[in-house]
């Protein structure tokens, strides 16, 4: 098994596209994508990630323990096993196996309501928040196309924050009066 590193070790070499973590890290910019430009996003499993699917359609995939400072440190006061295996059911071995590069969101999300028979929302919404998750954990990256990225040219400097009057306002509870 290949050490896992806290970045994923996803390359995407795809002329005229790259991942969402190249371009943040690259670059240091946020990209902001609309809802439509998301769903066109095609997630990528962590390749450095062993997983298996099992006789009972659940997938289990073994993520091994920390390697960076943390890692030893914590290893060092507790127990920690070298790796943690973490079973997905039918619905999320699913949607891990489509997650190979060559699925669009909104397809995986298309898949969903076509063998569950639910609702196109309540497919993106859960699968949105799932991959969230697995993003998150640095088990799937997502490949976005570059001509969907909105990227800020121009970052602002600590000396351009914005003024008082472009931040909003903490809303009031209803029912209490402002001290004076």
């Amino acid at each position: 098994m290949r050490e896992r590193k806290d970045v994923p070790a996803l390359q995407a070499e795809v002329s005229g596209e790259a991942t969402v973590y190249e371009r943040l890290v690259g670059k240091f910019k946020k990209p902001r994508l609309s809802r439509e430009h998301a769903l066109q996003a095609r997630p990528v499993r962590n390749p450095a990630l062993k997983w298996e699917a099992l006789d009972n359609g659940e997938v289990q995939i073994i993520l091994p323990r920390r390697r960076d400072a943390m890692g030893k440190v914590l290893s060092s006061i507790f127990s920690v096993p070298k790796s943690k295996p973490i079973s997905l059911d039918v619905v999320g071995a699913r949607v891990w196996e489509l997650c190979d590069g060559e699925h669009t969101v909104n397809e995986i999300a298309q898949a969903l309501m076509d063998e569950h028979k639910i609702h196109r929302r309540e497919a993106e919404v859960s699968l949105t928040e799932f991959l969230k998750m697995l993003g998150k954990r640095n088990m799937v990256a997502f490949v976005v196309p570059t001509e969907h990225l909105e990227v800020d040219e121009k970052p602002r400097k600590p000396s351009e924050a914005p003024s008082k009057a472009d931040t909003p306002t903490k809303p009031r509870r209803p029912g209490r009066k402002r001290k004076r």
